[in-house]
C-alpha cells in the first residue's frame, strides 16, 4: 500500500516485491514549501493549525489517533474558513485513508482539496493534490486516470521546488513504464534524479537511483546500474531501509550477471538491514531474493528453510501476492530436492494463490470504477482501461496457461516412468488401493502380475544400455497390448513390469499370461539389433494369496522366480510360504497328538460395551511351518477327514476353556462335515458333560452357505442339536446363499452378518438399504442380530442407529488368550 508522507508532498507506492519484481520506491521525498502559505508565529496558532501539528506527530505511533486528529482538524479548519489548513487536513487524512485501504475515501478527500486550491488560486498546493491524486490511481491500476493527474502536476510544478517536483516525475516515470513505454519513462526517471539531487535530500536522491537502476537493469541497459546502486549506498546513511533495497538491486544485478556469491552477499546484507529496520515488507523481499540466488545454486535445503519463514511472515494482510512467489519457490526447491509429488502440490498451489491475487486485484478495480461512476461518466476511458485489462488478462491466461502445462509436467515426472511412459511404483500403488478397496466392497477378486526379462542384463552387458532401453520401450509398447479395459501394467524398476488386473477369475488369469507372453513370439529389431526375449511371469490373487499390495507382490514375485526356474513362462501363487498341501496335509495329521494346536478369542460385547461371549478361533503353530493359517489348513482337514478330529478337540477344549469363564459364553465353528455327522448331538454333550457345563451356554456356529447346500439334512441336523440344549447361529447371514423362506423352519437363536454387508466409509444408499432390510428379516424372524468385523467407531454408531447391540471385531478387541476373558470390560 502507499505510505503517505508529509501531507504537503506527493503520496509515493510501496509494496513488497519479489524476486525479480520492481521496487517502488520506499519513500516519498520531504515536500517544499508551499508558495503563499502563511507564516504563522506559534502565539498566533488557531485550534485547527494546533490538531493539525498534532495529527502530523501521531503519524508515526498511533495512525488511528492521527486519522482522528486530522478528522478533528479538518472540520475545525471548516468552521474557521480556514482554507489552507483545511487542504492540509484532507491531504494528509487522504494519506491515512490510502495507506488503510479506503482509497475511494482518499480520493474523495484529495478532489476537495484540489477544488480548494484551485479556487484559492494556489498552483503549488494544486499541484501537491494532484500529485497524491495521480499517485493513488497509479496504485490502483487505473494508469490513464493516473497519467491524466500526473501530467497536470507536473505543468504546475514548473516552478516549484525541485522536491515536489522530483516526486511527480518519479511517479510519472512508473505510469509509463506501466503503460508499456519505456523510453517515457527512462525520461522521466533521469529528471526525478536531477531534481532530486538539486533538492539536496540525500534518502530522496537515493530513493529515485535505486528506482531508475531497476528500470534500466530489467530494460537491458546495464552501464549505469552499479553506479546508481553505489550512490545509493553512499547515500543511504542513516536509512537501513534504503541500504536495504540499494543491495537487493546490487544482488538482482549480479544475479543477471551469473555471479551468484556475490548476488547472495548483497541478498544477506540487505536481509540483516531489513531485519534490523524491523520493515517486513523490505525483508520479505530481501529473504526471497536470497532463497532465488540459493536455488541457482542448488543449495535447495537452505532455501527452502528460508522460503519457510517468508511463507509465514507473508500470511494474511495485503501480502497476499508475496505468498504465491513464495510457494512459486518453494515448488522448485522440491523439484530441486527430487521431491517431485511435493513440487506438483506446491506448484498447484502457488497457481491458485496466482488466480486468488488476480480476482481480487480485479473485484477491487471493478468496485473502484463502479463507485466513480466511470462506466457511463467516461465511456472512452473505460474502453481503454478495458482493452488494457484485456491485453493483461490474456498475458495472465497465457502465464496461467504455461503453470498448467508445467503442472502436467510435473505430474507426468511425479507418476510415470520416465523412459517407457508407464505408470510408475507410486501410481501403481494408488490404483492398487482403489481396486483392492472395490473388490473387498464387491467382493471381487484382483490380480497381481509380476514380469520379468530372462537375461535381461546380458542384453545391457553386450549391446549396451541404450539397446537395453530400447527394449525396455518396446516390450512396453506390446505388453500394453493384452491388457483389458481398466487393467494397469506398469514398469517399477531395471527390468519388471507389475500387471494389475481388476476382477481376475482363476480361470481368467492363464488366459490373460499367454496374451501377454504371446507378444514377446515376435524378435526385437532395435538399432540394427535383433532379440528373441522371453519373459517369466508370475500372479498372485486377492483375497486369496494376499490381503495388501506388498503380499501380493511377494506372492506374485515367488510365483515369477518359480516359473523362470521351471522355464514354464508363467506361474500363479500357491499361498504363504508356498507349502505344497500334500506335505502340509501330512504335517496336520500329527499336530494334534504334538500340541500345536490352540484356541483363541474373539470377544463379543453387548449393549453396553460388556463382554457377553467369544468365539473360538482354531490357531496352528507348527514347529516347521510357523503360524500356518486357518485358511490354508481346513479346506485340507475338510477334503482328508481330518474335519472331525479336529472339531472334537476345538469342541472339547471350548468347554473345558469354558468352565473357568463363568458368565460368558462362548461360540464354535462347526464344518460341513461335522454338520452331516449323526454323532454330532451326542459328542457336544458329553464335551460338556465332561466339563460341568451347561450346553445351554454354548453356542454352534454354521456358515449360511453350508446350511444352503443341503437344506433338508442341515434342518434334521440343526434341530437334534437344538434338542441338546446349545444354542445356534447362522453365521455369514445375507451372503446370497439362504433361501430365506427355509429359514423360518430353521430352529435359530440367532444371525450373524456377512461381512460384506457391513457400512464402509462411502457406503451407498442402497448398500444401507440392503443392510437394513436384512436386520429386518432377522428380527422379523425373532432371531438375536450380531454385526461382526466391525473396526471402525462409525461402523459402531451406525450398526447401533439400527438397533444391533452384539458386535464383534477388531474395534471391540483382537482375538486373545483364555485367561485374558477373565479381565474383561464389566462396562
Amino acid at each position: 500500500m502507499p505510505k503517505e508522507k508529509e501531507e504537503g508532498g506527493a503520496v509515493a507506492p510501496q509494496s513488497p516485491t519479489g524476486p525479480g519484481a520492481h521496487t517502488p520506491a520506499p519513500a516519498a521525498l520531504p515536500p517544499a514549501p508551499r508558495r503563499g502559505a502563511k507564516a504563522r508565529g506559534a502565539a498566533g496558532q488557531s485550534g485547527a493549525q494546533t490538531l493539525l501539528r498534532q495529527a502530523r506527530d501521531m503519524r508515526g505511533s498511533d495512525l488511528v489517533r492521527a486519522a482522528l486528529l486530522f478528522e478533528q482538524a479538518a472540520a475545525a479548519a471548516r468552521r474557521a474558513g480556514e482554507v489552507d489548513l483545511l487542504a492540509d487536513a484532507l491531504n494528509g487524512l487522504a494519506g491515512l485513508e490510502h495507506a488503510h485501504g479506503d482509497s475511494q475515501g482518499a480520493i474523495v478527500h484529495l478532489e476537495e482539496a484540489l477544488t480548494l486550491r484551485e479556487r484559492q488560486g494556489d498552483p503549488g498546493g494544486a499541484a501537491v493534490a494532484l500529485g497524491n491524486l495521480g499517485a493513488v490511481y497509479l496504485d490502483l491500476g487505473h494508469f490513464n486516470r493516473a497519467l491524466e493527474h500526473l501530467l497536470r502536476a507536473d505543468t504546475l510544478c514548473a516552478d516549484a521546488a525541485p522536491a515536489r517536483a522530483a516526486s511527480v516525475a518519479a511517479n510519472l516515470s512508473r505510469v509509463y513504464e506501466a503503460l508499456q513505454m519505456p523510453d517515457d519513462a527512462l525520461t522521466h526517471s533521469a529528471r526525478a534524479l536531477a531534481l532530486a539531487r538539486e533538492a539536496g535530500h540525500p534518502v530522496g536522491e537515493g530513493i529515485v537511483a535505486v528506482n531508475r537502476a531497476d528500470l534500466l537493469r530489467r530494460q537491458g541497459h546495464l552501464a549505469e546500474v552499479e553506479a546508481l546502486l553505489q550512490r545509493a549506498l553512499t547515500l543511504s546513511e542513516g536509512s537501513g531501509t534504503l541500504a536495504a533495497s540499494a543491495l537487493r538491486g546490487l544482488g538482482r544485478l549480479r544475479q543477471d550477471e551469473g555471479r551468484l556469491p556475490e548476488a547472495l552477499s548483497a541478498f544477506r546484507e540487505a536481509l540483516r538491514l531489513a531485519g534490523e529496520e524491523g520493515d517486513l515488507d523490505e525483508l520479505l523481499s530481501a529473504r526471497l531474493g536470497v532463497a532465488d540466488v540459493l536455488l541457482d545454486l542448488e543449495r535447495h535445503g537452505e532455501a527452502l528453510a528460508l522460503l519457510n519463514a517468508a511463507g509465514e511472515e507473508a500470511q494474511g494482510g495485503e501480502r497476499a501476492r508475496v505468498a504465491a512467489q513464495v510457494l512459486a519457490l518453494r515448488a522448485r526447491a522440491a523439484e530441486g530436492m527430487g521431491d517431485l509429488p511435493g513440487a506438483l502440490t506446491e506448484m498447484r498451489q502457488a497457481h491458485a494463490a496466482e488466480v486468488r491475487v488476480l480476482q481480487s486485484e480485479a473485484e477491487r478495480r471493478t468496485r473502484e470504477l463502479l463507485a466513480r461512476g466511470e462506466l457511463q461518466q467516461a465511456r472512452a476511458r473505460l474502453e481503454r482501461e478495458q482493452a488494457r485489462y484485456e491485453a493483461e488478462r490474456e498475458a495472465k491466461e497465457k502465464l496461467a496457461r504455461e503453470q498448467a502445462a508445467r503442472l502436467e509436467e510435473l505430474e507426468r515426472l511425479a507418476l510415470y516412468d520416465a523412459l517407457t511412459g508407464l505408470p510408475n511404483r507410486l501410481l501403481l500403488a494408488e490404483r492398487a488401493r482403489t481396486a483392492l478397496e472395490g473388490a473387498a466392497l464387491r467382493g471381487h477378486s484382483v490380480a497381481l502380475g509380476v514380469l520379468d526379462l530372462d537375461k535381461f542384463k546380458a542384453v545391457n552387458d553386450t549391446h549396451g544400455h541404450h539397446v537395453g532401453d530400447l527394449l525396455l520401450v518396446e516390450v512396453a509398447r506390446r505388453v500394453e497390448q493384452a491388457l483389458g479395459p481398466g487393467d494397469t501394467v506398469a514398469r517399477t524398476g531395471g527390468d519388471e513390469f507389475v500387471f494389475l488386473i481388476g476382477d481376475a477369475g482363476e480361470a481368467g488369469l492363464p488366459d490373460f499370461a499367454r496374451r501377454a507372453l504371446q507378444t514377446f513370439h515376435e524378435p526385437f529389431f532395435l538399432d540394427g539389433v535383433e532379440l528373441n526375449m522371453r519373459p517369466s511371469l508370475g500372479f498372485a490373487r486377492y483375497p486369496e494369496d494376499a490381503a495388501d499390495l506388498p503380499g501380493l507382490l511377494e506372492r506374485a514375485d515367488h510365483a515369477m522366480y518359480r516359473a523362470k526356474a521351471r522355464g514354464s513362462g508363467f506361474e500363479l501363487s500357491v499361498g504363504n510360504t508356498e507349502i505344497a498341501p500334500v506335505t502340509l496335509e501330512a504335517a496336520l495329521h500329527g499336530a494334534v497328538r504334538a500340541g500345536e494346536l490352540h484356541l483363541v478369542y474373539q470377544p463379543l460385547e453387548d449393549a453396553v460395551g460388556r463382554w457377553a461371549g467369544a468365539e473360538a478361533l482354531l490357531r496352528w503353530r507348527s514347529p516347521v511351518y510357523g503360524n500356518v493359517t486357518p485358511d490354508q489348513f481346513m479346506p485340507l482337514a475338510e477334503r482328508s477327514g481330518l474335519s472331525l478330529p479336529l472339531g472334537d478337540w476345538t469342541l472339547s477344549r471350548a468347554c473345558q476353556d469354558l468352565a473357568r469363564l463363568p458368565g460368558l459364553s462362548v461360540a464354535v465353528n462347526v464344518s460341513a462335515r461335522q454338520l452331516l455327522d449323526p454323532d454330532l448331538p451326542a459328542r457336544v454333550r458329553r464335551a460338556a458333560d465332561r466339563a460341568g457345563i451347561e450346553c445351554s451356554r454354548l453356542l454352534l456356529e454354521v456358515r449360511e452357505e453350508v446350511v444352503a447346500r443341503t437344506p433338508e439334512r442341515a434342518r434334521e441336523a440343526l434341530t437334534a442339536l437344538a434338542e441338546v440344549g446349545v444354542r445356534l447361529t447362522l453365521d455369514d447371514f445375507g451372503g446370497g446363499y439362504a433361501n430365506f423362506a427355509e429359514l423360518a423352519r430353521l430352529p435359530l437363536h440367532g444371525v450373524k452378518l456377512a461381512r460384506a454387508l457391513l457400512p464402509g466409509a462411502e457406503a451407498s444408499p442402497r448398500a444401507e438399504a440392503l443392510l437394513e432390510a436384512v436386520v429386518h428379516l432377522a428380527r422379523a424372524l425373532d432371531l438375536q442380530v450380531i454385526a461382526k468385523g466391525v473396526e471402525t467407531e462409525a461402523q459402531r454408531e451406525h450398526l447401533r442407529r439400527l438397533g444391533i447391540s452384539r458386535m464383534q471385531g477388531f474395534l471391540v478387541s483382537s482375538p486373545v488368550e483364555p485367561g485374558a476373558l477373565r479381565h474383561r470390560p464389566v462396562g
